[in-house]
């Protein structure tokens, strides 16, 4: 393992664990939610906050993948850096604003597009106040992220979750009692994290209307606008399909759908959040100073590396789903079961781009990287137009696994034209003791449920654990030396 893999493993661990303490919070709020909302509130939360997360990536406009390519260019001097800063502050605000207005303007006819009851109007106003900071707020986590302060980029995001459950689930239980209290949460919690981070801001960074430069305006939008049509083809890939469940079958449908969806995302968003937030501006930075070969050894190990860890998770999680859905949601959603795993491996899967996409990201082929997602968006929604009226969520799910592989296969094809990852054969051996761990797992089946689960998870840890440590006699190594010292 080369040092450069080991700084990549060292970011990634703090990615990783603020985004397992985030999604142990969302573990914590999943039964909760579940059991408080009906089945119909559920699902129109979820499509409430899909709804707000492609609005942010417009408001946005390309300015925030611009961040990390361009950061380093404008450290040089501090005239430089405050022209950066400037404009990106500047231009940020301008952006967000506009984005507000056409959001507010536009919201009587989304409510008749999506056949919106009018007992959820407010919900949708009350998060347009959320559109209103959250790009700053992303601007600002993206400077920490660039900057390698993943411990702060953590604890602000860990801080802004615990805010929003407490704060949303008081306000819904204790004062409104509808869904709007509970995203007024979500509003307080943003606000309070956007004040912390714009007074970090400007304590490290100044900022001045005359220093706004067009031509890095310029610049920025040219290089993340392809990168922003690509991030709203990934939203419009992963949540078209509540609207077309809502349309086909109904919000109960919609429902489940909704809970084991965003149970496969707490589980794989753990892996794929912290592998994107860590990888990209370390490849770039080995590219830069290094060059190509170093760059395909150092992601070539991360990519094994990780490997190991994701298969046996998607494993694992296909073995002990159903009775995680029985005791976070109840029987009422654990239909979800059926499906909710192939949701994992999609996700996972299409994470994985961010690694397999390093030659088309180098070499600025933004325009690929979003015709790559385009065709994703494309084949997910023909998909569902044939899968979903006579095979319901489950047509769905298997849409959403269909299009994923697809943009891997396509990324793969045109990205290793410029730099090649080579998959290790010891893959083969993780993936048979995963599956040996899958079907000894599934027959595990206690009579009291909790104990069932957690002897089915400790035996699978063990099985897994022990595998690895067999094999990898460098984690095997790194682990001694920890117990040693």
């Amino acid at each position: 393992m080369g040092v450069n893999t080991k700084i990549f493993f060292i970011q990634f661990s703090h990615f990783f664990t603020g985004q397992a303490a985030v999604m142990l919070l969302g573990l914590v709020t999943f039964p909760i939610l579940t059991r408080l909302l009906s089945v119909e509130q559920y699902g129109l939360l979820g499509l409430i906050t899909n709804t707000l997360a492609i609005t942010v990536v417009l408001a946005k406009f390309g300015l925030s993948d611009g961040i990390i390519r361009f950061h380093e260019e404008y450290m040089k001097n501090n005239h430089e850096k405050l022209i950066f800063s400037s404009t990106i502050f500047i231009a940020g605000l301008f952006f967000t604003i506009c984005t507000t207005l056409f959001y507010f303007v536009s919201l009587p006819w989304l409510y008749r597009i999506i056949h919106i009851k009018k007992q959820y109007h407010l919900c949708f106003l009350v998060m347009s106040v959320y559109l209103s900071i959250r790009p700053l707020t992303i601007i600002c986590l993206n400077l920490l992220r660039v900057r390698g302060k993943t411990i702060m980029y953590n604890i602000v995001n860990l801080t802004n979750r615990v805010l929003s459950i407490v704060i949303g689930l008081s306000l819904f239980t204790l004062v409104f009692k509808e869904l709007y209290g509970y995203l007024a949460g979500t509003v307080i919690s943003e606000f309070i994290i956007f004040t912390v981070l714009v007074f970090w801001f400007f304590n490290n960074y100044r900022v001045s209307l005359g220093q706004v430069s067009l031509e890095l305006i310029r610049k920025l939008i040219l290089f993340g606008l392809p990168l922003l049509f690509t991030e709203l083809a990934y939203m419009l890939l992963t949540y078209t399909d509540r609207y077309m469940i809502l349309y086909y079958h109904g919000e109960q449908e919609l429902g489940i759908y909704s809970v084991g969806y965003n149970l496969a995302m707490y589980v794989a968003n753990m892996l794929t959040f912290s592998v994107s937030y860590a990888i990209v501006p370390l490849y770039v930075k080995i590219y830069t100073e290094q060059g190509r070969r170093e760059t395909e050894k150092f992601l070539e190990d991360s990519f094994y590396y990780l490997m190991v860890l994701i298969i046996p998770v998607c494993f694992g999680y296909a073995a002990v789903n159903k009775d995680l859905f029985i005791i976070l949601a109840t029987n009422k959603y654990v239909e979800a079961a059926t499906f909710s795993p192939i949701i994992v491996v999609a996700t996972v899967v299409f994470g994985m781009n961010t690694m397999l996409n390093a030659g088309l990201y180098l070499h600025k082929k933004s325009l690929k990287i979003l015709l790559i997602i385009t065709i994703g968006m494309v084949l997910n929604v023909l998909c569902n137009i044939v899968l979903l009226p006579k095979f319901n969520v489950m047509g769905a799910a298997i849409s959403t696994l269909i299009s994923c592989v697809a943009t891997s296969i396509l990324t793969v094809i045109w990205s290793f034209r410029y730099l090649v990852i080579r998959l290790k054969v010891g893959v083969i051996y993780h993936l048979f003791f995963s599956t040996i761990m899958y079907f000894t797992v599934s027959y595990i089946n206690l009579e009291n449920i909790y104990i069932s689960l957690m002897v089915k998870i400790l035996y699978g840890c063990v099985l897994i654990s022990s595998t690895i440590l067999y094999r990898e006699n460098e984690i095997r190594a790194k682990i001694m030396k920890i117990f040693v010292h």
